[in-house]
């Protein structure tokens, strides 16, 4: 199979766009992939460092931006087309896959008009604008969620979940103290400076447990020094570092996980089946991120604290309630595993498979 995947922006995006492209590999090792993206987004930088080769087309956010901005962006949509089909036209796809960001409407677009077999992946469970409305011309939209807003049409959708990296379930954990309770706390790539401002503010709260705890931090690197201080003097044993880069380890080594719930996040933690308690970012489009961690957390899966009570202390008074519960802990565990689903890339992979083949 030829397959051209079109999307990143972002990680959330991406990676699990890199996830199906090897899944595909592994099932049938003959195939060709060829990704497409724009030059100032994640992809750009990511790609060239893999087994993969990439393209770059013209296109932009509207959402959010001054008129005039969004004038630009969105005379650049048929450029981006145009600058698709020439792609295509080189490479000949049999299947296009549209996973989210700017360069996955003009491509996906091109693969409709060119009547190339498409498919979408939508992360969340709030459809981003370009996927709803690709939803209604594409062959296969693959969800991550039962409860996706809007729901596209039941014949061609496909509850597959998020693509996680495939490191993420088979690590071994890090070395770790065995008496020690052990919690990751991350943000994102860069962080999230709410949450480090949280701890920080309110290390006073943590201080009575440091005997029993070990934490590691992904802070970003504008925050590491600050509340790497802060651990220090609070006696608590920490490792803060600006960017955690194998997550498969760290995830094992884990006994409760503390984040945003961005849908990469939640498809990771619910696979390793981990505990958690999240902060859902307050300003995620269409509030996506409360809604994604609304059904885990209604199933015991997880807690969920508001980024507005932060500042309050309500994260570091959510630990310590977990982590004196050990029951709790271990329903929240059972629960996690309950939703995961560690063979997302494969299934799509697979179904991408099936509609190259049903069109022959």
């Amino acid at each position: 199979m030829r397959l051209l995947i079109a999307g990143g922006g972002t990680g959330g995006h991406l990676f699990p766009a890199l996830a199906v492209a090897r899944a595909v590999k592994v099932e049938d090792p003959a195939s060709e992939i060829l990704f497409v993206g724009t030059n100032h987004g994640i992809e750009a930088r990511v790609i060239p460092g893999t087994e993969f080769e990439i393209r770059f087309i013209s296109a932009r956010g509207i959402r959010g931006t001054g008129v005039l901005n969004k004038l630009s962006a969105m005379l650049e949509v048929p450029v981006g087309v145009i600058q698709s089909i020439s792609i295509m036209a080189g490479f000949r796809p049999d299947v296009v896959l549209g996973v989210g960001g700017y360069a996955s409407g003009p491509t996906v677009a091109a693969a409709v008009l060119m009547r190339t077999p498409t498919a979408i992946q939508e992360q969340n469970s709030v459809m981003g604008t370009t996927n709803r409305i690709l939803s209604r011309f594409v062959d296969r939209v693959f969800i991550s969620w039962e409860d996706t807003d809007p729901m596209p049409r039941k014949d061609k959708t496909v509850l597959a979940g998020n693509p996680i990296r495939e490191d993420i379930c088979s690590a071994s954990p890090m070395e770790k103290e065995p008496d020690r309770f052990h919690i990751l706390i991350f943000g994102g790539s860069r962080g999230a400076l709410s949450i480090n401002r949280s701890i920080t503010g309110n290390i006073a709260g943590l201080a009575p447990l440091a005997s029993r705890i070990e934490i590691l931090h992904q802070t970003g690197a504008e925050a590491a020094n600050e509340v790497r201080q802060a651990y220090a003097a609070a006696g608590i044993q920490a490792e803060v570092r600006e960017f955690i880069e194998d997550m498969g380890p760290t995830y094992q080594w884990a006994d409760l996980v503390v984040c945003r719930s961005g849908a990469s996040s939640l498809a990771e933690i619910t696979a390793v089946g981990k505990p958690a308690i999240v902060v859902p970012y307050p300003y995620a489009i269409g509030d996506h991120q409360a809604r994604n961690a609304a059904g885990l957390e209604a199933a015991g899966a997880l807690r969920v604290v508001r980024d507005e009570d932060l500042k309050n202390g309500a994260l570091i008074k959510e630990i310590r309630s977990v982590l004196e519960t050990p029951e709790l802990l271990d329903s929240m565990a059972r629960n996690s595993r309950r939703f995961g689903r560690p063979e997302a890339a494969r299934a799509i992979a697979l179904e991408l498979l099936n509609l190259e083949r049903s069109r022959r």
